[in-house]
């Protein structure tokens, strides 16, 4: 048996692919398949009766031809080789699983003899359409009725398995938050100033930008300046995609102002990048920091997740070794927990921790989370507003492994790969 395993890139294999010439021996689908994009015909490299080898392929540590091997034929590589592309650069095979988990299968023809091919996802593709927008706040604690310049990036990122192209870019201040826009300002998607109209910025792109699937994303960072009473205040971040329609960010792009404007909230998560389809835990660590001259007093530390995660019991630790509470944020449907503190003093230039465990199930999307606390100092009458928050932080991608199994004449090459926004990343090459 050969086995390969510590791949790095499939690079070098795509743009093989890429300019090879057209097939002549070509692809028959199993019964239940629907058969190939023509573009696939007309890119892939299976010359009749001369078979491709697999390109080098860059391992961790040098370099592996693994047309030397002699555990498999040459056809049977060239049809693994065929599944990777398709993998990337053909919707049509993803369209074409079903079941699950789901699954394509097809037969490639060789002059030598036909080569079975299976594709098997470890999960079900994204939800909906695999689109999620964030809106990151910076700062997002500022002194109350101070004019001050804050930072909005608003992003959206595509798990889905094609392209999707953005057409506008929204930024819509809920309630009587009437922050001033600051001409110039605008980077990253576009540079062009906002139109303002109905009580929303709006920046519609001439040419629409195309954003890549399998975790592409696409982002525009604007100045405001805010100078506003004491209280919380959001901003409805929006991205329209062509096809698709609105992609709206959580209602968590928020400024608070206050007095109390010298805590820090961050978060981290563990690990950020994993593999759909199989129970995960997730460590979260929450720190709070003091940079301002007097001590700080917590009445509670709150974190909003999606629905599919749940709290791990007996796992808190750090301020509090409690449990949380749920509770069910129903504009932004997800869930929001809550541990309440108690005989904790947070002191000038100090740090408080909160960490805990989360297990979740997730499908391929990008998945956010947000923190906060509440200090005793805080006047809000608002007694369940947070002092200070994260905004959406703590990004964990998730992505779907794919086992190919290429047979031919009695060789069976095993590969499983990854497919993210720049190509195929391959696991493990296993031949028998």
């Amino acid at each position: 048996m050969f086995v390969a395993r510590g791949y790095k890139t499939f690079s070098a294999v795509v743009g093989a692919l890429r300019s090879r010439p057209a097939a002549v021996a070509g692809p028959r689908s199993v019964a239940g398949q629907r058969g190939f994009s023509t573009l696939m015909f007309a890119l892939i490299g299976l010359l009749a009766g001369t078979s491709l080898a697999v390109p080098a392929l860059q391992l961790a540590a040098g370099t592996l031809t693994s047309s030397v091997g002699p555990s498999a034929s040459i056809d049977a590589r060239s049809a693994a080789e065929h599944a990777l592309w398709r993998l990337s650069f053909d919707p049509a095979v993803h369209d074409d699983m079903t079941g699950s988990p789901p699954m394509a299968a097809y037969v490639l023809g060789f002059a030598s003899g036909d080569a079975s091919v299976t594709i098997v996802a470890s999960s079900d593709p994204p939800a909906d359409n695999g689109l999620t927008a964030s809106l990151l706040v910076t700062p997002n604690l500022v002194p109350e009725e101070t004019p001050t310049t804050v930072t909005y990036t608003l992003t959206l990122t595509n798990d889905d398995t094609e392209p999707h192209d953005v057409t506008r870019f929204e930024a819509n201040p809920s309630g009587s938050f009437n922050p001033a826009y600051l001409t110039g300002t605008t980077s990253g998607a576009t540079t062009q100033d906002p139109i303002y109209q109905a009580s929303e910025w709006r920046w519609d792109l001439v040419t629409p930008i195309a954003v890549a699937g399998f975790g592409g994303t696409s982002s525009m960072s604007w100045q405001m300046s805010v100078d506003e009473d004491d209280g919380q205040y959001w901003v409805r971040g929006t991205v329209r995609v062509d096809n698709i329609g609105n992609v709206d960010a959580p209602l968590s792009g928020s400024v608070r102002a206050t007095e109390v404007n010298d805590l820090l909230v961050t978060t981290v998560v563990t690990p950020t990048e994993v593999v759909a389809g199989s129970p995960q835990v997730y460590t979260y660590t929450i720190d709070i920091t003091n940079n301002g001259a007097s001590d700080y007093t917590p009445e509670f530390v709150k974190h909003w997740t999606s629905t599919l995660f749940d709290h791990d019991t007996d796992t808190t630790t750090g301020i509090s070794t409690a449990d949380p509470s749920r509770n069910h944020d129903v504009i932004n449907s997800r869930w929001e927990w809550t541990w309440n503190i108690s005989g904790v003093t947070i002191s000038p230039s100090s740090t408080v921790t909160l960490s805990f465990d989360m297990t979740a199930t997730l499908l391929p999307n990008t998945y956010f989370s947000t923190s906060g606390i509440r200090v005793e100092e805080d006047e809000n009458a608002n007694g369940q507003e947070t002092t200070a928050s994260t905004g959406d932080t703590a990004p964990i991608g998730v992505i779907r492994s794919f086992t190919i199994t290429a047979t031919h004449n009695g060789k069976t090459i095993t590969v499983v790969a990854k497919v993210t926004a720049s190509g195929v990343e391959i696991v493990s090459w296993v031949e028998s």
